[in-house]
């Protein structure tokens, strides 16, 4: 397996004004979409959250429904696309998916002030896996991971140290999920992650399919950063 370990370290910027909106980081044919809340505070360390999609590269949905979270949650949010169809440590490849990652996170320490203690990713399908595999394998870096209907497990297991935390875990399948059968991947996979000891919250979609729910993102935000408020 390929090594999941990312390198990107914080850094204080010197200047605390990044631009605020909706932009890209463009390398070659790889991007990453960047949405920030409406205004950039000066001196305010915000979270990050890093989103992955799915099978087929929904990157650009996911930011249309990231305009809606963009107003309250005071957070930015890493929408990168991969460069094939899903994710190499997926189809095969050598990583460049999780370089380009580590990359951006680079760029972003240096242009905004993030919280070193509030960076989770969230993920769908083999963006769930992803997100999985890249967030327990870096629980330095990641204090958290949600995942609708991750259909694998691979943690770097090189990557770790005795007295790394255990980063808490949200994950979701629907119980009629045509892909990933629940009793034979979701039930197994929560039995998995709780033998090993991450702190897991596991919920199941009566009647759900292999897509997402529409408030799966926001009731994953919610979990993470606590309600918006009012």
């Amino acid at each position: 397996m390929q090594s999941l370990a990312l390198h990107a370290t914080h850094a204080v910027p010197e200047r605390d004004d990044g631009p605020a909106g909706t932009g890209r980081i463009v390398h070659d044919d790889q991007l990453t979409w960047i949405v920030t809340p409406p205004v950039i505070e000066p001196g305010r360390a915000h979270p990050l959250v890093v989103v992955l999609h799915g099978a087929g590269r929904q990157d650009e949905m996911i930011v249309r429904g990231l305009q809606r979270e963009r107003e309250h949650r005071g957070t930015i949010f890493v929408v990168p696309r991969s460069l094939g169809p899903t994710w190499d440590l997926i189809a095969g490849g050598e990583g460049v998916d999780l370089a380009f990652l580590d990359g951006v996170l680079h760029s972003l320490y240096r242009r905004f002030r993030i919280d070193p203690a509030r960076q989770a990713l969230v993920g769908f399908s083999d963006g769930a896996s992803y997100a999985l595999a890249v967030g327990l394998s870096n629980p330095r870096l990641f204090s958290a991971v949600a995942a609708w209907a991750a259909g694998f497990l691979a943690i770097d297991a090189n990557n770790l140290r005795p007295d790394d935390p255990k980063p808490r875990i949200f994950l979701e399948y629907g119980t009629r999920d045509q892909l990933f059968p629940f009793e034979h991947v979701a039930l197994p996979m929560r039995d998995t992650l709780t033998r090993l000891g991450y702190p897991l919250e596991f919920r199941a979609d009566e009647g759900g399919i292999h897509w997402p729910r529409p408030a799966f993102l926001g009731d994953a935000l919610d979990w993470f950063l606590g309600p918006p408020a009012p």
